[in-house]
């Protein structure tokens, strides 16, 4: 037999499924005729999975296609939510269970092949690849519940690419992640600057949000686009510390710290830089109506249901209401954690139950795929065609929605381990990037329980690589020779014109070597050189 990557844009070789009715051990079944109505129609390069109403409600479909795999040396797979927080992206050997979200890269005899769905699904779809086939399983649920669809769903489409022997595993993933999304929506100008949450941690004021901003313009003297100063939490008018802190909403007005955030966005502006701001758009401490309520934590606290119109009137009115107040980006957060209850939400855990069981949505017509992605566009749709950056979110449903996402976990003021498992370790995502969105692996921050040097080697990357190029400073921290780097790094941001690639894709999950397109230029960072290695012995705020 001839090895060689099969095609998956042909009828599968078994289809089974699951509704409500469906008995759980539907896998090990020998169904005769799947429950779930289907179709799989290829055309044009492209297969399309439609998914029928099928007299109860749908939850799972798994298309199986048959070949030979055993000379497979490596599968790439992503995760479903941020990279880090073990939950790595990372080339693997083999493994028949392993779940691999939305798409998925083969290696073999110097080829690399990609399977994935199309960005913007209405489903939730992984690919598992195993020596004699390869399986994409596609979660229809609502909630932890069967869907009631009521018209056909396209739920996803799938395509594939199969390099040519011998070329670059990078670019063939990067050739691969533009016939993923059809329609990328990228940013204005380009985004480097600040945000204050890896320095301040939530303690900030209009004060200090003025110190900030002059630093910043230090920083991006000479630059042709205004550098951005964007405000992180802490501004927020119920915004409370200690170890029974709150940080969602109301987002109407701010706290004591702050005297109006119209004026806080004036006076970035009257300085010379553009204003950005985080908010929670689910979680918040007002009075809403109880069918709106997803769950209700303590003291009044409650999470709104995505699913809810009542939901998405008001998430779009405090939208509208950052644009009024003159803010030309805002980042939003924690949609995954407060409407799914799993954090962190990895594929390790998350492929058939995606929602926790005290979750159930209003609508459950719709998919949790089709809700979150509903959520998105009701964010941008408010927002306008300003800059949107989303956190805490499914980057597959974001893309052609907003312009950038935060594709890693947290990175850290307190200790550059955590930047290095989790901001570098997200940069595997590079293929990416400007083709689903602008990716943004996080800040480089620079306190004083940090190193200047690893730091600046992380924003330089950022900005050769043509990624979002964010910093948390400390106002006055940096040595005069890390303030001139800093100023450099801003101007190639700033330019718009390094896109550089990772040198040895799938050989490191935490890549430290870049090169330029035309291949003329090459930079290795050492990400390992502070700990000789890696730090073991850590914690989240030491």
């Amino acid at each position: 037999m001839r090895m060689g990557f099969f095609s998956v844009l042909r009828k599968p070789d078994r289809v089974i499924g699951a509704t409500e009715q469906t008995p759980f051990r539907f896998e090990e079944s020998n169904q005769e005729v799947c429950p779930v109505k289907y179709d799989y129609v290829v055309e044009n390069g492209i297969g399309k999975v439609v998914v029928y109403p099928s007299g109860s409600p749908v939850k799972y479909l798994k298309l199986r296609f048959r070949g030979e795999l055993n000379f497979v040396e490596k599968v790439y797979g992503d995760q479903w939510e941020r990279a880090g927080l073990n939950a790595y992206i990372e080339w693997r050997s083999v493994m028949a269970n392993r779940c691999m979200p939305w798409f998925t890269y083969l290696y073999a005899n110097k080829q690399t092949a990609c399977y994935g769905v199309k960005t913007g699904a209405d489903c939730f779809a992984f690919w598992q690849v195993d020596t004699h086939g390869i399986t994409l399983f596609i979660n229809l649920t609502c909630d932890n519940r069967g869907t009631d669809l009521k018209e056909p769903l396209i739920a996803c489409q799938v395509v594939e690419l199969i390099g040519e022997k011998g070329e670059d595993s990078f670019k063939v993933a990067r050739d691969f992640s533009k016939k993923l999304c059809d329609k990328p929506v990228l940013p204005k100008q380009p985004i480097f600057g600040v945000n204050n949450w890896y320095w301040a941690y939530g303690e900030i004021s209009d004060r200090i949000i003025e110190e900030e901003t002059d630093y910043l313009l230090k920083m991006s003297n000479g630059t042709k686009n205004r550098p951005y100063m964007i405000i992180d939490d802490g501004w927020q008018i119920n915004r409370t510390f200690g170890d029974a802190c709150y940080i969602g909403g109301p987002w109407n007005a701010c706290n004591k710290n702050f005297e109006s955030m119209d004026k806080t966005a004036k006076k970035i502006h009257e300085k010379g830089a553009n204003a950005g701001l985080w908010f929670r758009p689910l979680q918040t401490k007002e009075e809403v109506p109880d069918n709106a309520i997803l769950v209700k934590q303590n003291d009044g606290v409650v999470v709104l249901d995505p699913s809810h119109p009542y939901t998405l009137e008001k998430v779009s009115a405090d939208v509208k209401r950052f644009a009024d107040w003159g803010f030309d980006l805002i980042k939003h957060d924690f949609t995954i954690i407060d409407a799914t209850g799993f954090a962190p939400f990895t594929c390790e855990k998350q492929t058939i139950q995606m929602v926790k069981d005290d979750r159930k949505f209003f609508d459950n017509t719709k998919t949790t795929a089709t809700i979150f992605k509903n959520l998105y566009k009701t964010i941008q749709s408010a927002f306008g065609e300003k800059d949107v950056i989303s956190c805490n979110a499914f980057g597959h449903l974001t893309a052609g929605i907003h312009s950038i996402h935060r594709i890693g976990n947290d990175n850290s003021g307190h200790t550059f381990e955590w930047t290095r498992r989790d901001g570098i370790n997200s940069v595997m995502r590079l293929p990416t990037n400007n083709a689903f969105y602008n990716a943004d692996p996080d800040c480089a921050a620079f306190t004083k329980k940090t190193k200047e040097r690893p730091n600046l080697d992380f924003l330089r990357m950022c900005a050769l690589t043509g990624m979002t190029t964010l910093a948390s400073i400390v106002p006055g921290i940096l040595s005069e020779d890390g303030l001139k780097e800093i100023n450099e790094i801003f101007k190639i941001a700033d330019e718009n014109k390094c896109f550089y690639g990772i040198k040895n894709y799938d050989k490191n999950a935490n890549p430290e070597e870049f090169v330029s397109p035309d291949g003329k230029d090459y930079v290795r960072f050492n990400w390992d050189e502070i700990f000789d290695g890696t730090r073991n012995v850590v914690d989240w705020f030491d």
